[in-house]
């Protein structure tokens, strides 16, 4: 079978090798065929060589990938059938590979209406789903997300489908395509270090930080949200963070983190959301490469873009 691996940051070779063996699949674990898989930008540090202790799988064989939908070949779960497509996260980010062992309770079923592409989306709305179980009901409150990637434009979907009052925006590529159809009110064009001093009265009542990875993002979703306000925390860090406690504790602030537990109760929620909303996954899903163009892929996803959503990757040629 084929599998794609790193020799090197920002490059990729294919290799072939022997397929998983049915027969020694451990309990509760499917062996799934990849039909479909998307980039996250999670997957992009890896993607730079970047070493993480708490993630050491880059370099590895089939890494960086996470996002998959595929088709079962084989199972040892009572939930999961041969013949099934499913969608979920894939364990180590092993999923640049044609055939994946994973954990069944990682992994739904996808429903028939969905495309291989479409159903790539049910994954990273599950993670927006969970993160917002932690934060207050939105309904009526002011709601910034900073950083719009396509992660930060779908927690304005949810945001404003959930009656927050006014939806905002920061980033510093120009989302005002896009604004309407995810939800905004405003999209902002600012470094968001600036947009937190500049902010006018009625400032957010939840910050949303899809940044990540710079203690100093939480610093300014602190100093932009209101007074008895909430920040949540998606972005991933890559460190531990030192955040300005003073200001939290005066302004009477809570914060929440957004590491997903629940997989399967999520990836259903969000495929049930994805069916309501079946504009959501065309307009989310914008570029699509087999995977013979996997470097061109990822690098596409690593510059930011007007119009550059999400990208999905298909089996090679």
């Amino acid at each position: 079978m084929w599998i794609y691996r790193q020799p090197g940051p920002h490059r990729f070779e294919r290799l072939e090798v022997d397929p998983p063996v049915p027969e020694n699949l451990p309990d509760d674990h499917v062996l799934v065929r990849f039909a479909a898989g998307a980039i996250c930008g999670s997957d992009l540090p890896k993607f730079a060589g970047v070493m993480d202790p708490d993630n050491p799988y880059t370099g590895l064989p089939g890494v960086p990938m996470h996002e998959l939908v595929g088709r079962v070949e084989a199972s040892r779960s009572d939930r999961l059938r041969p013949g099934q497509r499913v969608v979920g996260i894939v364990a180590q980010s092993k999923g640049l590979s044609e055939l994946i062992a994973n954990p069944a309770g990682y992994m739904i079923p996808v429903d028939d209406a969905l495309s291989d592409a479409h159903a790539t989306v049910v994954q990273p709305l599950s993670t927006v789903l969970s993160a917002l179980e932690s934060a207050p009901d939105l309904a009526g409150r002011r709601v910034s997300v900073l950083g719009l990637g396509p992660l930060g434009l779908l927690f304005g979907h949810v945001a404003r489908r959930r009656g927050a009052a006014r939806v905002t925006g920061v980033d510093r590529i120009d989302r005002s395509a896009e604004a309407a159809s995810f939800g905004f009110d405003e999209t902002v064009r600012s470094e968001v270090s600036a947009w937190s001093r500049e902010l006018p009265d009625g400032r957010p009542d939840l910050v949303i930080d899809c940044i990540g990875h710079r203690q100093e993002v939480v610093g300014w979703a602190i100093d932009a949200v209101e007074r008895n306000g909430h920040v949540l925390v998606f972005g991933l860090p890559e460190d531990h963070y030192v955040v300005p406690m003073r200001s939290f504790f005066r302004k009477n602030l809570t914060m929440s983190a957004g590491a997903t537990q629940d997989w399967q109760r999520h990836l259903a929620g969000a495929q049930e959301y994805l069916l309501a909303s079946p504009e959501l996954a065309d307009r989310y899903v914008t570029h699509e490469f087999a995977l013979d163009d996997v470097e061109e892929a990822y690098w596409c996803y690593a510059t930011p873009a007007p119009g550059r959503l999400k990208v999905v990757l298909r089996p090679p040629r």
